[in-house]
Order: C-alpha cells, then structure tokens, then sequence
C-alpha cells in the first residue's frame, strides 16, 4: 500500500472585491425599505449556522432591548397570513407583494389594533389560541412604511428581536433579504478563526482530521492522506452590532483551480435541514464547534454549491507541493483569505471493524432487526454509508417494560423519521397498557417519542439516534398559579406554569390544555419556551364571583384539573 501526507504554509489577509454577479438577485424589479424605524442591528443573518437548519432570515435587534418597536411594510402588498404558534416563529405574519415575493415577521409580541381584534376573534371562533389564518388581496392592504405589528420575543425566540424572512410567494423558497435592498451596513471582513483538514486514503477511509487555528498554521503542518478535503470555521460581523454572525461564501481553489464554491443565495425550507451534512456534525456534537464541510456528502442534496468538482475532494497524486486558496464572504462582499500549501507524506490506514456490525447505505432502505425490537431506516435516512449494530442493556427501572436498545454509533445526523418497534421484556398489567410509551434515554433524562400498539410491538418514530425503551407514564401534568389570586379586581392578566414530567417529541402530542371561565372558554396565551399560560382580563367580565377551570391533558391522556373560584 503506498503511504503518503503533506505539508502546509499559511498566510492570511482580508479585502473587499465587487462580485455582485455571484448573488441571486431575482428579476431586479422588487426593492424593500426597513422593517424598523431605527438603524438596523443585525444580530443573525441570512445562512447562518443553527441547529438542524440554516437560519432562513435576517435578525434584528430591539431599539430597546425589551421589544416594542414598530414593525413596518417594506413594500406596498397585502397582509396574506398570520401564524399563531406557542413555539417556532411565536406570532408571524406575512406580506404578500405583486413582484412575486412575500416577506415574513416573526417572534411578534402583539399586532396593530385592526389586526389583533380580528385575530382575537377567530381564536376564540376555533377556541385555540394557535392559529393559520390566510387573506385575501383586497382585506389588509399596505403599503411601504405602514405599521403591521410590534416587535417581541415570541415562540422559540431568546431575546426580543425580529427574524425578518424573504420568500419566493407561493413555494417555499427563501432568499436573503441583504441582497434585495435590506439596508444593513456592513465594512467589516469575516474572521476565520480555525481551518480542519481531512486526509482521506483512496477508498475514503479517513487517515487524518486536525484542527488548526491560523497562528499554527504559521509552521509547516504534516498531515496524511492521499485525498485532502477542508472544513472551515468562520464569523462574521456587520457595522453597530457586537454579534457574530454566519458567512454567505466559501471558495476553495488549489492550484488556482476552484474546486468547490457554496453561496448561500437562496434554498428550499424542505431542504434546510440537510445542514447536518453541510456540516461536521460529529465535531459539533462533541462540542469542538460548527464547521462548514467544503466537500460534499453522498447524500447531502443541497443546491447551494455553484462548484463542487469532485465533491470537493482534491487527489494528491505526487509529493509536489500543491497551494490552496480558501476565501469566504459576507453578503456585502467583503471577503477574507488563507493560503498554504499541501504536500503528502507517509500514512497508515486505521482498521477498525466490528465483525457483527452491517453497512447501511445511505439511499437504501434497512431493517436491523432482534428477538425484542426492529429499526425500519427508510431510504435517505443516512447522508453516507455506514457500520452499524444493534446494542442493547439491562433496564432496571420500576417504570420500564423491556430492555434498552440502540444502533451504535449513535452520533451520526439523521434526515428523516426511522420507525423504532419495540416488545415488551415482562408482562405489562392491562391498566397500563395505554399508558406506555417508548422513552429516549437523553442524559439522565427521558424523552417521550409517543407510541402506538402493532400486534406484540410499541411502534414509534423518531428523528435522532438514541438508547430506547418501553416505559410507562401515569402522572399528570402539573398547573401552577404564578399571577392568580382569589382577589383580582384590578389584575390585567392571570398566569400559571403548564408542566409535564416527560418531555414529548416525535410523534408524541405536547400538553392539550383548555381554561374556562363561568363555563365559558377562554384565551389563554402559550409560551412554550418558559411553559407558561396566561389570560388576559377581558372589560366584559363583571365585577363579583366567578369560577376558573383548567384542564390539561398529556400524550398518554393523563389529565389535571385547576379549580377555584376568583373575584374582580
């Protein structure tokens, strides 16, 4: 087997150049204003690195830090939809314009006059406090400047801001906002702050991954490998704003050849979350940071590469010395450069095989399967081929019905839901039979995935690797008082926690709650983030005596009641 590595020099330096062509621009004709009043802060941008998903919009910060701000039309157009989620986007709304585009905001914390009466309407219409609702052209006309709603902290949001989004109207599509006018002034380069090199040898098997950060690629780096890729960390920062931000572009040229270039222009929400083949996924889950993969996964489907040769994998095919080039850019254009060189040299191919482990590849359908439990994996699961086996351990909990069981390894990203069916380990008593669910062992804590009977089998889905079991749940969920009082004469709202001892996920439902007033349904507020509920006094509940019922229901219908009477 021939051996080989290579050798790397480092330079670094920044610069702005005009590549205004490399950027989607649409058909020209649409241009927006801002959302805000004040001077835009940009604490997220566009393609942004994030959990399961690349930011799909632009962040904004609060003039106040607490929210409040005016939001405003960017572009003449109709208020098309609004969404009402106790999670995700909190309260969004969106304008539909006539050029083709409709632009979204989210995490608000309430809506212009007009507009929050009708939506309080229709939610007390549906008695849900989440809605969809949709618009036709000639009801919320607006045009460029008017005030639709006030800035919050809404949904899954940590601090008041808004997430401002750009859609291609009618698909769902989204493109950056910057690029269309979003006046956001940015001179500052981005900052690369660690390169990771891959050696990899003739059948991909990888020799070698290191991390370095640009002061030590000062020196002459040996690295083996007969096929050399990189992956990058980097940030970037715009004018009146402390936040790191994401990067737009990332070249890679070797030997003054572009072997690889990812702009973040525009992509498909359905396909956001193959970001986990984007990126170093394991170095994420071992906490060593994100980085950006400038090569390309068998199954990573994503269309944001303009060139990709070779998937982005360069063949060292001598002892030369080869000069790479790795640029990254802004939305503005302003850009920033490493340069070294890359030499091979001796390696040895690490052998490591389980002889019970079978190979999965990545656009097949696979069943690993034993006596007490089956994974059905569906094709595209996987973004590349591996080696996996079933594990599975004793469960001494009072709580549990059967072993545990897993595919290991287990820190491999997954795209889409895989079934898990589990059998019963000891006879469960017909009581609870309802009441069980397959947990997810995370930590020390469980998380449901919900589950349903098939013959001998709890059936579930979920869409991460884990450690599962059957277990059963029988206690309710808990309802807190935080603002209620028995006399409330001049309290604008009530509030109380909503709580459950498991958390669910997969195809487990979330608490089902209801509150009721002199029997009367009434709106309670949910914030999903801080689990909390909260009523807003209405001025035609009269003065005296009345009677307040909650009721909260979790997946394996385990219910609690909150009774008690209030005066105003």
């Amino acid at each position: 087997m021939k051996k080989f590595s290579w050798v790397i020099f480092f330079v670094f330096f920044s610069f702005k150049m005009d590549h205004s062509n490399l950027f989607y621009c649409g058909p020209g004709e649409f241009h927006m204003e801002s959302p805000v009043r004040n001077r835009i802060s940009m604490t997220g941008s566009f393609g942004e690195l994030r959990n399961n998903h690349f930011h799909a919009g632009t962040d904004i910060r609060s003039l106040t830090g607490v929210g409040g701000d005016d939001l405003l039309a960017v572009a003449q157009g109709f208020v098309s939809r609004i969404v009402i989620d106790a999670d995700n986007y909190g309260k969004s709304l969106f304008v539909q314009h006539p050029q083709g585009y409709t632009t979204m905001y989210a995490h608000i914390n309430h809506f212009r006059p007009d507009i929050e009466a009708r939506i309080k309407t229709e939610q007390y219409k549906h008695k849900s406090f989440e809605l969809d609702l949709k618009f036709q052209p000639n009801e919320l006309i607006v045009n460029s400047g008017d005030l639709l709603a006030y800035m919050g902290n809404t949904g899954s949001s940590r601090g008041a801001h808004l997430h401002f989004e750009l859609r291609r109207t009618g698909t769902d599509e989204v493109l950056d906002p910057v690029t269309f006018g979003l006046p956001v002034e940015d001179d500052i380069s981005p900052s690369i702050k660690r390169i990771k090199v891959y050696g990899f040898d003739g059948e991909g098997i990888t020799t070698s991954e290191k991390i370095y950060s640009p002061s030590q690629l000062s020196k002459t780096i040996l690295v083996p490998g007969d096929v050399m890729a990189l992956g990058i960390n980097a940030l970037d920062r715009s004018d009146h704003s402390w936040n790191w931000v994401g990067i737009k572009t990332i070249k890679v040229l070797v030997d003054s050849q572009m072997i690889y270039f990812l702009s973040l222009d525009h992509w498909s929400l359905e396909d956001t979350k193959y970001i986990n083949a984007h990126i170093d996924y394991k170095n994420k889950m071992a906490s060593k940071g994100q980085f950006h993969r400038c090569f390309k996964l068998l199954g990573n489907k994503l269309s944001l590469y303009k060139t990709i040769e070779n998937n982005g994998l360069y063949y060292i095919g001598d002892s030369l010395l080869h000069r790479v080039q790795l640029i990254v850019g802004d939305a503005k254009q302003n850009e920033s450069k490493v340069e070294f060189n890359i030499q091979k040299v001796n390696y040895t191919t690490p052998v490591k095989k389980n002889e019970n482990s079978q190979k999965l590849v990545f656009d097949q359908e696979h069943i690993l399967e034993s006596e007490s439990v089956k994974f059905d994996i569906p094709q595209g699961c996987f973004y590349e081929n591996l080696c996996c086996t079933l594990d599975s351990c004793k469960n001494s909990l009072p709580i549990a019905y059967s072993d545990w069981f897993g595919i290991k390894p287990n820190n491999d990203p997954i795209h889409k839901p895989y079934k898990i069916a589990i059998k019963p380990t000891k006879s469960i008593p017909e009581r609870l039979m309802s009441k069980c669910y397959i947990a997810c062992k995370q930590g020390s804590k469980y998380i449901s995935t919900g589950g349903n009977w098939e013959g001998e089998y709890l059936v579930s889905e979920f869409k991460k690797l884990g450690t599962f079991s059957i277990q059963v749940d029988t206690i309710p969920p808990t309802i807190i008082p935080y603002t209620f009082r028995s006399n409330m004469p001049k309290n604008k709202f009530m509030s109380f926690g909503l709580y459950d001892n498991i958390i669910s996920l997969g195809t487990a439902r979330e608490i089902q709650y209801n509150a009721y007033i002199d029997g009367q349904w009434i709106l309670m507020e949910h914030d999903a983030k801080t689990r909390s509920i909260k009523h807003y006094f209405e001025d035609e509940l009269s003065p005296g005596k009345h009677e307040l019922l909650i009721t909260a229901i979790d997946d394996r219908g385990n219910k609690r009641e909150f009774n008690s009477t209030f005066y105003r």
